[in-house]
């Protein structure tokens, strides 16, 4: 359990640093984060292939999904996040590489998952129930969100909603929908976890 939640709030923070358009970066923060991507779910490949030669003992397919998809969903929706409270036109070719960092990411968490995935994706019945579980909690926490964000919408100041372009909705939209799905992510993982140690608390 402490490490679900110590490599999401690793995700979250490293997704917010690429943001940070004051740091001074030697290249492009999205090859940055999408290389760290690659190279996490080729790390976590090369450990888990160890686990089940030496004790047989390795997440399945669809367990190695869910961790693989919670970091790449937390780095995604945080740095969009604070890209969009930089202030700046996150548009591609407006003076930043915010935009292109954001597309940069999601090439590397699709390369990573294309290092990370399993030659065979069977399903047993604990990955349905832990899918069940998961798309319960996405579904829950898109309509809260989407709640929220209806009733900001509808009684913030005129002058902040004049200030929300389309283009800016449509980009917090897009973080809502990370945010369910990390969400799901984030509850299959818990469900794998508590499946695996029947009886047992997180000391």
């Amino acid at each position: 359990m402490i490490r679900i939640v110590a490599v999401l709030v690793a995700s979250l923070g490293f997704g917010g640093l690429l943001a940070w358009t004051w740091a001074a970066w030697p290249i492009a923060p999205g090859w940055v984060g999408a290389g760290l991507l690659i190279v996490s779910a080729g790390l976590a490949r090369w450990h888990w292939d160890r686990s089940r030669d030496n004790a047989g003992d390795e997440p399945g397919p669809y367990e190695r999904l869910a961790w693989h998809s919670m970091v790449s969903m937390a780095v995604l929706a945080s740095h969009l996040t604070a890209s969009l409270a930089t202030g700046l036109d996150i548009h591609v070719g407006q003076g930043n590489s915010l935009a292109t960092d954001n597309w940069t990411l999601i090439l590397g968490a699709a390369i990573g998952w294309a290092l990370m995935r399993p030659r065979a994706m069977q399903r047993d019945e604990r990955d349905r129930d832990m899918a069940a579980r998961g798309a319960h909690a996405s579904v829950r926490t898109l309509v809260g969100l989407l709640i929220v964000l209806l009733l900001a919408l509808g009684f913030a100041p005129v002058v902040v909603t004049e200030a929300l372009t389309p283009f800016t909705i449509g980009n917090v939209l897009v973080v809502v929908i990370l945010l369910g799905l990390l969400a799901g992510c984030v509850t299959q993982l818990i469900g794998y976890w508590a499946a695996a140690r029947p009886g047992q608390t997180d000391a």
